[in-house]
């Protein structure tokens, strides 16, 4: 990663771009009023809370990251917006805590450069740890880089050097950025540099030195490493990667609904969801090849499903690809599809193209609704020309159909049930 980014940063990757995107808004009065891993899943701007700034904010900073604005023209733009909506300079305001009005600091230059450093930094430090993972088995190290502040903290100028391999503990906590205004960075590197560099396996990390820190919002108080600011003792990558583990191991309904939905976006983004994709793609169309002469065995029913999944089973039987959104009349529930569902597609040669599939969820808010007496859902999108048919099945949406109609509109005029707003 590099170990600054100045105005001019580097065009931001679809990791980056996804890491910030799919992040909920989350209105707060105080920066300690989530946790920090919170902060990998949520948007916020602290004394937001009461002024409708969030969505002007996420959206100047999305423009900031995808189109690479400096600094400048991201407060010139901004500014207008902010204050015209009474979210400027120092006034008072009630804390929702406590009901209590006080006197604080809402929009100012200083505050923008914050939340368009802290933002653009972990959104850039999350993509880049996501490429790490992807490539450390040819590139199994990370380096600790120098800063290029002028005022750089002694503890992380002790940190420059440490070479560790990338999923050593020591890059939970002390992954870049360490603090409020910290420019400090990574390298990945390959064993031979970093033998060259002086790395010793038997000499461990960096002893860490923890110290407590009680958030007086909460009351709560954790144990923070020496050197890091509270809140950013965090790797915002790996923890959206953690979350994408606790999906995969069955776990998801145990996240919280913005986590859920980020976890499911990396998740159909990633490479390994594509393999799965694939994998069912190739498995149906297998076992279509398979029937004629299985039939001519005289198998059929459940004695012919059995004997094609006893040749070749699907690696992954179910995995989510999005959120139901509120529309749908629940707690937003994940979206779930069985790999059977999509080598059935290609028996019939209507599979849709992987790269539709990170954009469910978007779809699923856009697309026109009809829900039958059974509660199945069908949604066409006329955007996309995708017709899918959704069944309740207790905790998440099971995605049974779906293909693109010939008839497209029409198709879907055909469907039973009463239309959804």
């Amino acid at each position: 990663m590099p170990a600054d980014l100045p105005d001019e940063f580097l065009t931001a990757s679809p990791e980056v771009t996804r890491y910030f995107r799919e992040k909920g808004s989350r209105p707060t009065f105080d920066w300690r009023d989530i946790a920090p891993r919170e902060h990998a899943y949520a948007f916020t701007v602290a004394k937001s809370a009461g002024f409708d700034v969030l969505d002007d904010l996420r959206k100047a900073v999305d423009d900031a990251i995808v189109n690479r604005v400096p600094f400048e023209d991201f407060k010139a733009r901004l500014t207008p917006t902010l204050q015209a909506k009474g979210w400027w300079g120092k006034r008072f305001a009630e804390d929702p805590a406590d009901g209590v009005s006080k006197y604080v600091q809402l929009g100012s230059p200083r505050r923008l450069r914050t939340i368009y450093w802290a933002n653009i930094r972990t959104a850039h430090a999350a993509g880049e740890w996501e490429r790490t993972q992807r490539t450390k088995r040819f590139l199994p190290y990370l380096v600790y880089t120098l800063s290029l502040a002028e005022r750089r903290r002694p503890e992380h100028r002790a940190w420059v050097g440490v070479i560790l391999p990338v999923d050593h503990p020591f890059w939970e906590t002390h992954y870049p950025p360490n603090g409020w205004g910290c420019k400090c960075g990574v390298r990945q590197i390959s064993r031979p540099e970093a033998e060259r560099l002086g790395y010793d396996p038997e000499a461990g990390g960096p002893q860490i030195v923890m110290r407590p820190w009680r958030n007086r919002r909460t009351g709560q108080t954790v144990t923070v490493p020496v050197g890091i600011d509270p809140g950013w003792d965090t790797n915002p990558g790996k923890t959206r990667g953690q979350n994408v583990a606790e999906l995969l191991s069955g776990r998801l309904g145990e996240l919280p609904t913005p986590a859920r939905r980020a976890a499911i976006a990396d998740f159909t983004a990633s490479p390994a969801f594509k393999v799965f994709v694939q994998d069912a793609i190739e498995t149906g169309l297998h076992h279509a090849a398979r029937v004629p002469a299985l039939k001519a065995e005289g198998l059929a029913g459940f004695d012919l499903r059995d004997r094609l999944e006893a040749e070749r089973r699907y690696a992954l039987t179910r995995f989510p690809v999005a959120v139901a959104p509120g529309r749908f009349g629940d707690e937003y529930l994940p979206v779930m599809i069985d790999a059977r569902t999509i080598g059935h597609a290609a028996d019939h040669r209507r599979v849709v193209d992987v790269s539709d599939w990170p954009d469910f969820g978007d779809i699923l808010k856009r697309a026109r609704l009809r829900r039958d007496l059974a509660g199945t859902m069908r949604a066409f999108d006329p955007e996309t020309g995708l017709f899918m048919v959704l069944d309740p099945i207790g905790s998440y949406w099971r995605l049974r159909t779906l293909f693109r109609p010939r008839g497209r509109a029409r198709y879907f005029e055909k469907q039973p049930g009463t239309d959804m707003e």
